[in-house]
């Protein structure tokens, strides 16, 4: 009996350590905001396709003529990962240079390639998009399809009342991994238009994490088993 009571203890000790390790393995794992290294997509569109203005992704870094409605871009960043969130209308930010913060499209429902430098677990969407309540034709988007590694998920958009930007966030179901990330946006019959996209995910496991896991847990095990051997041959019996 002295000796059970002398191990306890010990072995109490042993759980605390063992939970510690497994608590900082699972801290470390925790999704996080992540930035893409390029997108893919349809530039927008302006007033040779019927719009006010020009809605075009001027500032975009990669190939394609970004003063074409519709042209296809590639390889690049612009609007979408700067950072600036539109809190105003299309028609207070938007110009015919194509510079204001929106992208905007008509008559297609744009398919947009996020391109990241390693393969992630993807947890969360945010799209900050208009919503004029139809005003000038625009309109907030009527959903989203977001598609990785060939797994997709479908969201529905209800619209507020009013007619400020807001932002949608999307949660991500498991099994989102990979290295790009392709979200459609779907319109009603009007144009919709984009200020922004952040992303959340975390890294794969790798299978030396878990082989590394596995050796401290022995380690912490054999450490215990030993301390209990030495309790007990100290104890009187």
């Amino acid at each position: 009996m002295n000796r059970l009571l002398a191990r306890r203890p010990t072995f109490r000790r042993l759980l605390v350590s063992a939970t510690a390790l497994l608590a900082l393995s699972s801290a470390a794992a925790l999704a996080a905001p992540v930035s893409p290294t390029s997108y893919d997509m349809p530039n927008g569109y302006g007033t040779a396709s019927g719009g006010s203005f020009n809605y075009w992704d001027r500032g975009y870094s990669g190939s394609g003529n970004t003063q074409l409605d519709f042209a296809p871009l590639s390889g690049g960043l612009g609007d979408l990962t700067d950072g600036i969130i539109a809190t105003e209308r299309w028609d207070r930010v938007e110009n015919l240079e194509g510079t204001g913060p929106y992208v905007g499209w008509s008559a297609m429902d744009p398919v947009i390639t996020f391109h990241f430098s390693e393969s992630l677990v993807f947890s969360q969407l945010t799209i900050w998009h208009d919503d004029a309540n139809g005003y000038g034709n625009v309109a907030t988007p009527r959903g989203f399809i977001v598609t990785v590694g060939g797994q997709s998920q479908s969201f529905d958009i209800i619209d507020p009342p009013g007619d400020a930007p807001f932002a949608s966030v999307l949660n991500l179901g498991p099994g989102f991994v990979g290295s790009s990330l392709q979200l459609q946006v779907l319109r009603h019959d009007t144009a919709t238009m984009l200020s922004e996209v952040a992303f959340e995910a975390q890294p794969v496991p790798e299978p030396a994490s878990a082989v590394l896991l596995g050796l401290g847990l022995a380690a912490v095990l054999l450490a215990g088993a030993r301390s209990r051997l030495r309790s007990g041959d100290a104890q009187p019996s």
